[in-house]
């Protein structure tokens, strides 16, 4: 996500034990971290926030 000459983005990570931590990195700089049981609600978490972001004017760019 892009606004204002910044960028956001979301990775996803292998944890431990079947785990996924998601990251958002605001500008290279990791801003979240948070580990999920799953690969499926580290998603829906990155979606949510990702509906946050384009509420608040951030745009998905290539």
């Amino acid at each position: 996500m892009r606004k204002l000459h910044q960028a956001v983005d979301a990775e996803l990570w292998p944890g431990d034990r079947d785990t996924v931590e998601l990251r958002f990195v605001l500008n290279g700089a990791a801003v979240y971290r948070r580990t999920w049981a799953s690969r499926d609600e580290a998603v829906r978490d990155a979606t949510a926030k990702r509906t946050e972001l384009e509420r608040d004017g951030w745009m998905f760019h290539w």
